[in-house]
């Protein structure tokens, strides 16, 4: 991405980035035509990724003796999986809450003042780099995936057995299109941690904003105002972590274990271009959960730092009431996680970290058991 970029322009790429998953929620404006054409565009995404788990499951029937082609078919299936998983909780669970989150942030930034189009573009300059970079290589590792029938000996981009013949040209024709198509869905599902990201940054940026507007207040009006603009901030952040929370959960599930399936492939006797997938795959995943971790830990810090700026106001010179006013903001200290109780404990950077560190635990481990057969 450019340096000199907008926050309109961020949400455009972004957009198009996701597009095929049709997870973006549409204006809420739109006619009940185009809600009606949308829905039935989800729909198709859905069937068109059943309709490679079929040859999936067959090709494990097929090859149950061999390790390397059933830990690939089953890592591609749960990636499937996520993907349903995913078209069904954005798309229709979590449609109506997204909706609004999105229109909320979209007028925000249309209203935005000077001081926070500032803020904004810092977060812009902050980030633009890593996330460009993520969404480069993201449909780079795509295009080179798709491509892998020119030089390879396989004719479809997944390897994998279909229960009927496929010598017909036009056979062959069609289900590359589809596979191709599916792997594009495939990247545009990656991508929805990067659109997630993107609300978990804007309202970062508006409590940083909120801290800002804290420390001109000089009245009780002002002092009400923010503290308004506090709840109703707060709410806001609660709902973007509703809306994302199981659907994370099970992404960092499913990332576990495909990458333990690509750990096994790696240790194992496997063909050198299934191995070279498996890593490539193995740093896609692992770059997901971080494109997640990072905004989280942000937005749990910028929350509950609105709290704390109350400290730099000079409050010890303002009225009795202003004082007794201040206290509701140190209330709302409790920061805004991302979190599952039993499961998730907070999506921080210190959970990425040990994350990654349990991960090359169980690879070893794994190599230790298999070495030792």
């Amino acid at each position: 991405m450019l340096k000199q970029m907008t926050f309109k322009k961020i949400i455009n790429i972004i957009w198009f980035s996701v597009a095929l998953t049709f997870c973006w929620p549409l204006s809420a404006n739109s006619t009940k035509i185009q809600i009606f054409v949308f829905r039935i565009l989800q729909i198709i995404s859905i069937i068109n990724a059943f309709m490679l788990i079929v040859p999936l499951s067959y090709s494990i029937y097929l090859h149950y003796d061999d390790i390397a082609i059933i830990f690939q078919s089953l890592a591609i299936l749960v990636g499937l999986s996520q993907m349903i998983i995913q078209t069904v909780i954005l798309c229709f669970i979590k449609y109506n809450s997204l909706q609004r989150v999105v229109e909320e942030m979209i007028i925000c930034i249309k209203e935005a003042q000077q001081y926070e189009r500032k803020i904004f573009c810092k977060y812009i300059e902050n980030c633009n780099i890593f996330y460009g970079s993520s969404l480069t290589i993201t449909y780079l590792v795509v295009i080179i995936y798709i491509m892998g029938p020119i030089v390879l000996p396989t004719p479809f981009p997944v390897d994998t057995e279909y229960p009927f013949h496929v010598n017909s040209t036009i056979i062959k024709i069609i289900i590359y299109l589809q596979q191709s198509l599916l792997i594009f869905q495939c990247a545009g599902h990656l991508c929805i941690s990067i659109f997630c990201a993107l609300l978990l940054w804007f309202t970062a940026a508006r409590f940083e904003c909120l801290i800002v507007e804290l420390q001109k207040i000089t009245n009780i009006g002002m002092l009400i105002i923010c503290i308004k603009k506090q709840l109703r901030l707060r709410r806001y952040a609660r709902n973007v972590v509703n809306s994302f929370r199981f659907m994370i959960v099970y992404a960092i599930g499913v990332s576990t274990f495909a990458l333990i399936l690509y750990g096994i492939i790696m240790i194992v006797k496997a063909p050198l271009i299934m191995k070279i997938e498996s890593v490539t795959l193995s740093f896609v995943l692992l770059l997901q959960i971080y494109i997640y971790a990072w905004p989280a830990d942000h937005m749990k810090d910028m929350s509950i730092n609105v709290s704390k700026s109350v400290y730099n106001i000079i409050w010890y010179k303002q009225t009795l009431r202003m004082q007794k006013d201040l206290l509701n903001v140190l209330i709302y200290q409790r920061p805004i996680t991302f979190s599952v109780d039993c499961i998730l404990p907070e999506l921080s950077l210190r959970y990425y970290c040990s994350y990654v560190s349990n991960i090359f635990s169980i690879f070893t481990a794994v190599r230790v058991i298999i070495e030792d057969n």
